[in-house]
C-alpha cells in the first residue's frame, strides 16, 4: 500500500506544476497574456502543420509521376525528404520577421509534442496489430519534417544565440567597452 503521506507531497507538487504551467496562459491585470512565447509558438505550430500538410500534398503526386519506375525505398525516401525540405526553407522565413527568435524553435517543439500525442491516439484507436501501418505512416509524413526543422532551427538559434551583443549591465556602467 502506498504511503498517504508521499502520495499527498508528489500530488501538491503536479498540482503546482500544473497551476504554473496554466497559468503562463493567463491573462495579467491590463489584459495581456503572461507568456507570448508559448501562445505565439503554439498558433505558429498549426501553422506549420498547415504548411508541411500543404508541402506534401503539392509535392508527392509531381514526385510520384517523376519517380515512377524506381525502386519503393527510394520513392519513399525522396516523398519524405522533398517536401519536408521545402517546408522548412518556407518555415525558415520566420527567422527574417523581428521579434522573439525563440519563436521557431518553441513552434518545433510544440509541433512535436502534439505530434507525439497523435501518434499515441492512433496507437490506442488502431490497437497494436495496425502498428507497423502507424509507424509508417508517422516515419514519412513526421520524422522528415520534425527532423530538419528542429534541427535547422535550433541550429539557426544557436548561431543568433552566440552572436548577439551582450546585454548592457547597468548597474555596472564603467564595464562598458
Amino acid at each position: 500500500m502506498a504511503n498517504p503521506i508521499r502520495q499527498k507531497e508528489i500530488d501538491e507538487r503536479v498540482g503546482k506544476f500544473a497551476d504554473k504551467f496554466w497559468g503562463a496562459f493567463q491573462m495579467t491585470e491590463n489584459g495581456r497574456v503572461k507568456s507570448t512565447i508559448l501562445l505565439y509558438s503554439f498558433c505558429l505550430c498549426w501553422v506549420l502543420l498547415a504548411l508541411y500538410g500543404g508541402c506534401f500534398a503539392l509535392l508527392n503526386p509531381w514526385l510520384d509521376g517523376l519517380l515512377q519506375g524506381m525502386s519503393v525505398g527510394l520513392v519513399t525516401l525522396v516523398e519524405a525528404l522533398v517536401p519536408a525540405a521545402v517546408g522548412t526553407a518556407v518555415a525558415s522565413l520566420v527567422w527574417l520577421l523581428p521579434g522573439d527568435k525563440r519563436l521557431l524553435p518553441a513552434a518545433y517543439i510544440w509541433l512535436a509534442l502534439l505530434l507525439l500525442a497523435s501518434l499515441i491516439a492512433l496507437i490506442i484507436l488502431m490497437g497494436w496489430e495496425s502498428m507497423g501501418l502507424i509507424l509508417q505512416f508517422f516515419g514519412m509524413f513526421t520524422l522528415a519534417p520534425l527532423a530538419l526543422g528542429l534541427g535547422s532551427s535550433f541550429l539557426v538559434y544557436h548561431l543568433y544565440w552566440k552572436k548577439r551583443p551582450p546585454a548592457e549591465d547597468s548597474a555596472r556602467p564603467w564595464k562598458r567597452q
